[in-house]
């Protein structure tokens, strides 16, 4: 396992003002990611206060019926003596979903990793899973390559529905025969059998798509002590209570703080990630699993679609004594994680760190302030085939990444095509059309009907040259088939549909190829800075 860092521009204006622009950072951030930023995060949370053993008993509780690994055990000693976190996080996909899941979870410990070291003192990675998110259909999928492009495997959800991830179930014997379906579009390998053995251990007593997933991050990330915790614990709600209460009472100030700065972004060239609102409340009130997003009308808050209506007084008291029927939208998630978790460090992918940069007045009403933000690490896998394909077409994964493998497909088509065959048809037509304008003159006299009956005789010579002309390219690209698809098949792998290898394919995938030990391995040889694009030689 080879890791080279690619030199890949950043994806958008946000994340090219982030990483090139410190005026951005200084305008929407509260610290730059440099040692000063770090040292005054560190400070600040030294002088706020945490429930860290009720934290902590959150995460064991959770964590627990996977069994915490030795490292998970000191990670959870460490944070509940003091010590800070990096955390990211993502929804409860199947089979992890895309493998930017498990690069964001990777990003997460070499990040924690590296900063324990750069700052001496211990930093523990912290993973939040969005079980609260109801989605479904965003977490219902895996790709798999078929015939030298992506094909997507969905896992049937009852049309409409709109509950948590959470308290989502799911037919375990449907989803063991889904999960057997996947690993057949994987292929047979001397690693299949032990890692579909493991995959669907950890269906059992997991029948819903947040669990399961914490079950097998919890498996694969087992020697980094990656910590894990969902958004939708009733646990959690509990110590985030009191929370919930002052944004209940603060939502005016959170809203139109994070109106105001949505407008600015704007002014500054960039788009509107939220399109937020002033009489946004931005919780969600929970019915029977289900998500109802409030607004503040007329000093209510209201759903009309659900048919709820709260006072302040009343949602204020739902949180003391419930505080398991409210739920954060994407501007309160951000600033609750950072209220139950010392979070030293977000790492976010480029849409998180668009929204992220919204966030200042919210984080500011509540009384704290942002952590430091760092972009996520990319990785792209080169397997043994890409690699042999590589070689054959002469293209660099570079190239692959950039575009280039369609317009190189299309020159080497050019160049075996039958050139002589294409003039001489061409010199047809010509004949022909210069044949029917004389025919045409002479008649032009003999009236309508005749000239229609010209011009559709031209239409039909027209359909026989291309018909004629097809056929002679289906022709050479079956002769050229195997070189032909050696481009279509780099493209699959490397940039299928145009996006990064690491927004379709599930990690299992490569696991099924190279062992059970993939994910630890990566997270072992894993270094470089936030931000950067790994090209990871298999």
């Amino acid at each position: 396992m080879e890791f080279e860092q690619l030199d890949i521009r950043p994806a958008g204006k946000v994340m090219n003002a982030y990483q090139n622009d410190p005026d951005f950072i200084h305008t929407y951030f509260d610290y730059a990611p440099d040692a000063a930023g770090y040292s005054a995060r560190l400070k600040e949370l030294e002088n706020r206060s945490f429930d860290r053993t009720g934290l902590s008993r959150v995460i064991r509780s959770f964590m627990g019926k996977a069994a915490l690994s030795e490292k998970a055990e000191a990670h959870l000693r460490e944070l509940e003596e003091g010590a800070p976190a990096v955390v990211g996080g993502q929804q409860a996909g199947l089979l992890t979903g895309p493998l930017y899941s498990v690069n964001k979870a990777l990003s997460v410990v070499a990040e924690a990793r590296r900063l324990r070291e750069r700052l001496g003192t211990p930093v523990v990675p912290v993973f939040w899973i969005a079980g609260e998110d109801h989605d479904l259909l965003e977490i219902n999928h895996v790709y798999a390559i078929s015939d030298d492009r992506p094909v997507k495997r969905q896992f049937q959800v009852p049309f409409g529905v709109k509950t948590m991830a959470s308290e989502t179930a799911f037919d375990p014997a449907q989803m063991e025969a889904y999960i057997r379906g996947v690993f057949r579009d994987y292929g047979e390998t001397v690693h299949t059998e032990t890692l579909l053995g493991k995959v669907i251990g950890c269906l059992e007593g997991n029948p819903d798509f947040t669990s399961f997933f914490a079950s097998l991050m919890s498996h694969l990330f087992s020697e980094e002590g990656l910590l894990l915790l969902d958004a939708a614990d009733p646990a959690l709600r509990q110590l985030e209570s009191p929370h919930f209460e002052n944004m209940v009472r603060r939502s005016s100030g959170i809203a139109s703080g994070v109106a105001e700065t949505e407008r600015r972004f704007e002014r500054d060239g960039f788009d509107r990630p939220l399109g937020a609102e002033d009489q946004d409340a931005h919780l969600f009130y929970v019915d029977s699993g289900e998500r109802f997003l409030l607004s503040r009308e007329g000093g209510q808050y209201v759903n009309s679609q659900g048919g709820f209506s709260f006072s302040e007084d009343q949602l204020a008291e739902i949180a003391r004594t419930s505080p398991e029927r409210l739920s954060n939208n994407v501007v309160t998630r951000p600033v609750m994680q950072d209220l139950v978790i010392p979070v030293l460090t977000f790492v976010g992918g480029p849409g998180e760190i668009a929204y992220w940069s919204l966030l200042r007045p919210a984080f500011s009403e509540m009384g704290i302030r942002m952590p430091v933000v760092v972009p996520r690490q990319s990785l792209t896998f080169i397997s043994r085939l890409t690699a042999r394909l590589l070689e054959e077409t002469g293209l660099s994964a570079a190239d692959v990444l950039t575009g280039r493998a369609e317009a190189e497909k299309q020159a080497f088509i050019d160049r075996v095509s039958d050139r002589n065959a294409s003039d001489q048809i061409m010199r047809m037509e010509e004949q022909l059309n210069a044949g029917y304008r004389e025919l045409s003159s002479t008649l032009k006299s003999r009236g309508r009907n005749v000239q229609e009956l010209i011009e559709k005789n031209i239409g039909f010579h027209e359909r026989q040259f291309n018909y004629l002309k097809e056929k002679i390219r289906e022709s050479v690209l079956l002769e050229h088939e195997t070189a032909i698809r050696r481009y279509s098949r780099l493209e699959a792998e490397l940039l299928p549909e145009g996006g990064f290898q690491e927004r379709k394919f599930s990690p299992f995938q490569f696991m099924n190829e190279y062992g059970p030990s993939f994910i630890s391995d990566l997270a072992a040889h894993m270094g470089g800075q936030p931000g950067d694009h790994h090209l990871v030689r298999l």
